[in-house]
């Protein structure tokens, strides 16, 4: 499927259930559907949502006619500053990680403001947005149809969406982790698929197929755990409990990846297209987990 701005549009028309108001589950069930599906798409269609519910929690108007993105990675070699000037502001620099960049219209983006980060809305129809020069070619195969790239801000109009440090201290920033992990879930799900159908397992293909399904369930467990809390208390982030999720779903996906090489050998990877597309894609989505480092952040919550 080609990802274009009609196929978006098409997508993004039914909202999702906001989180925390009593059914995060299906919110969840409906990425991970998404993920199962097609994960470049997911990777284009989910910012959208979360852009959706970011407005409802920081009051901000999120447009339901235009499909958004949310462009908030902030790597040191990429950075956008944010000016105000005469009533207005602008954003000049460079931004990582814009995916769909030419099939969305609008997006939310993050910003240095004196030194703390803000967030901004801008529509993508602008003079001064251009594919930066010297920006890297996303070159892998993982994830090329979300057509991922980094922009040049050069003078480009924005709103600001909150006050700074808002975006990353509202409990929705931990509830929008998990939702990404919701479609992790999906994606395993898919791999998964290819030792579900085959009907030529051995003993051994039968034993990697019941720690895949074990796995899964743990994975899915775990998320139903977040969508409980989050709807018990949507006012806290519930921060321990979203990286644990991660952490476990994460896990999940190395095993299900694993397992199904080893179960079903090389043919399915060498043969079968959209497996082959699928694994690769959910490779490179997964490494939005954080390793070590989110694994370290959880591991010193409530630390003596």
């Amino acid at each position: 499927m080609e990802l274009t701005p009609d196929v978006l549009r098409d997508r993004t028309r039914e909202p999702l259930p906001l989180p925390g108001g009593g059914r995060t589950g299906e919110r969840f069930a409906a990425l991970e559907a998404l993920g199962r599906e097609d994960l470049p798409l997911a990777k284009l269609v989910e910012p959208h949502h979360d852009a959706v519910a970011i407005g409802a929690e920081l009051e901000h108007h999120v447009d339901p006619e235009g499909v958004w993105a949310v462009w908030a990675a902030e790597p040191p070699f990429a950075v956008l500053q944010a000016r105000h000037a005469h009533g207005r502001w602008r954003l000049d620099g460079r931004k990582a990680f814009c995916s769909g960049a030419d099939v969305v219209s609008h997006a939310l983006v993050t910003a240095d403001d004196v030194g703390r980060s803000r967030l901004f809305a801008l529509r993508l129809d602008q003079p001064g947005l251009r594919p930066a020069p010297d920006g890297s070619a996303w070159v892998g195969a993982g994830m090329a149809r979300a057509r991922t790239v980094t922009l040049s801000f050069d003078d480009v109009a924005a709103v600001p969406v909150g006050e700074a440090g808002d975006y990353t201290s509202r409990p929705g920033f931990w509830h929008g982790a998990a939702g990404i992990a919701a479609v992790w879930l999906g994606g395993a799900r898919g791999v998964a698929d290819v030792v579900e159908r085959s009907r030529s397992l051995d003993d051994h293909g039968l034993a990697h197929r019941g720690a895949v399904r074990a796995s899964l369930l743990a994975a899915s467990a775990t998320l139903a755990r977040v969508a409980h809390d989050v709807d018990a208390r949507p006012s806290l982030g519930h921060e321990q409990v979203v990286l644990a999720a991660r952490a476990v779903v994460a896990w999940t996906v190395h095993e299900v990846v694993d397992r199904v090489g080893r179960a079903a050998g090389p043919g399915p990877l060498a043969f079968d297209a959209e497996h082959s597309a699928r694994v690769a894609d959910l490779q490179v989505f997964v490494r939005q987990h954080h390793a070590e480092r989110d694994l370290a952040r959880l591991g010193s919550i409530g630390a003596p």
